[in-house]
């Protein structure tokens, strides 16, 4: 053994195919690159997100995520997260929501809170029908 072989020196490269290509470079890759011609399976990049509840004279008041969303539509939000918005949403909000609907629907229900940030109102849905409505 000779000292050359001891060093490391520059590999050369394997000719280009358009298959080495195709898979090359920027992180694409083609399925002509991929084994047996299926493309690798693609990282889920979807927030998912919860929804938020708050329990209150016997209502149990719920934001879903499409609400939550529409809460960063209002002054303050900046920095904080669905979760963080909607909690203080229906913290701050309980007491009128149970106001809304103590004459028209016995406790316990269960109440989609809908916020619309435009004209700042909620509109409180149980089952298929709109229970009340407050201005925030």
């Amino acid at each position: 053994m000779s000292d050359r072989d001891d060093e490391v020196g520059p590999e050369t490269p394997p000719p280009a195919t358009p298959e080495a290509s195709a898979s090359t470079g920027s992180g694409v890759h083609s399925e002509a690159g991929s084994p047996a011609g299926r493309r690798p399976s693609r990282p889920n990049l979807s927030v998912e997100r919860i929804a938020v509840s708050r329990d209150h004279g016997g209502y149990a008041f719920r934001l879903e995520p499409s609400d939550l969303a529409n809460l960063r539509e209002l002054p303050g939000a900046r920095g904080k997260t669905d979760e963080e918005l909607g909690a203080e949403f229906l913290a701050a909000q309980c007491d009128r929501l149970v106001a809304a609907l103590v004459g028209d629907l016995p406790a316990p229900a269960t109440i989609r809170v809908l916020v619309d940030p435009y004209s700042r109102q909620a509109f409180l849905a149980h089952e298929d029908r709109v229970r009340g409505i407050i201005s925030f």
